[in-house]
């Protein structure tokens, strides 16, 4: 697998149990644009106590949507984290019935607690592994592998049948 230079926009999700690692995803613009994570079948990731978190890649940024059962803290533009509670009461996270929404950019980050996991969202740094899909290669196998099929075909079909089981006379009863 290939890495490359994380793009400017490219947002790292990480959820921890403890100081255990469960999962790490980069959500950007090239590769994966959404990631959600609660307990529905269609999720992402589980995560418990009935919260759920989308995260949707925007070429500004990453907009967050969370339910309640979800806290945590969000460091915006560097400065120290602040609770989220504390940025409802501000109207930087805007709420809607028991949704939450907020967006990221730059060097923005959010560190979130649900049922006892951890998640941290930041922008990626370093190196993310890419898979890259060379066409020509791939048309080459194809060829390759159908040519292969044709040879053994036209190799069988034209066979014939090994007898290894002499055929034997019918029996024909003695003479007077």
């Amino acid at each position: 697998m290939k890495t490359i230079a994380a793009p400017a926009n490219a947002w790292e999700i990480r959820m921890n149990w403890g100081d255990r690692a469960l999962e790490a995803e980069v959500v950007d613009g090239r590769g994966r644009k959404t990631l959600s994570l609660g307990e529905r079948p269609e999720d992402d990731f589980v995560i418990g106590g009935g919260a759920r978190l989308h995260f949707t890649w925007t070429e500004a940024g990453l907009d967050v949507s969370f339910s309640t059962g979800v806290g945590g803290t969000a460091s915006l533009k560097g400065d120290a984290p602040v609770p989220l509670g504390q940025l409802v009461e501000r109207g930087v996270v805007k709420e809607a019935a028991s949704t939450f929404t907020m967006s990221l950019s730059g060097t923005d980050a959010l560190q979130l607690q649900v049922s006892g996991q951890h998640i941290e969202v930041r922008q990626a740094r370093g190196r993310i592994a890419r898979l890259r899909i060379d066409a020509w290669a791939t048309a080459a196998l194809v060829a390759g592998l159908l040519l292969l099929a044709l040879w053994i075909g036209s190799t069988i079909l034209p066979m014939q049948g090994l007898n290894l089981i002499p055929k034997t006379k019918p029996l024909t009863p003695a003479g007077p």
